[in-house]
């Protein structure tokens, strides 16, 4: 699968965000637990961190679609991914 295939997480966080330890750790459980998903945190206090459909931090980005602002429970972000993970593998 290239790069520009792959399923992405993104998730958005700021330095001064306390829920955002959280996020990360989130993050990085996916980020070890399903190597084909692409996962990137971004800072939005970076200028290359603006989006329109984000406006809170912790926010989880899967595939293009906010699938949660703030932090969704760990068996729900992987209910999550797997579905879409299934959905390109049957493509």
């Amino acid at each position: 699968m290239s790069a520009d295939q792959q399923a992405k997480l993104e998730v958005f966080v700021e330095a001064d965000c306390s829920s955002c330890q959280r996020a990360l750790r989130l993050a990085e459980d996916v980020d070890d637990r399903y190597p084909e998903l692409s996962v990137r945190v971004i800072d939005v206090s970076e200028p290359a961190g603006q989006r329109d459909d984000v406006f809170a931090v912790p926010t989880f980005v899967l595939d293009g679609r906010v699938v949660s602002l703030g932090n969704p429970e760990q068996s729900f972000l992987r209910s999550e991914i797997e579905s879409l993970l299934q959905r390109q593998k049957s493509r």
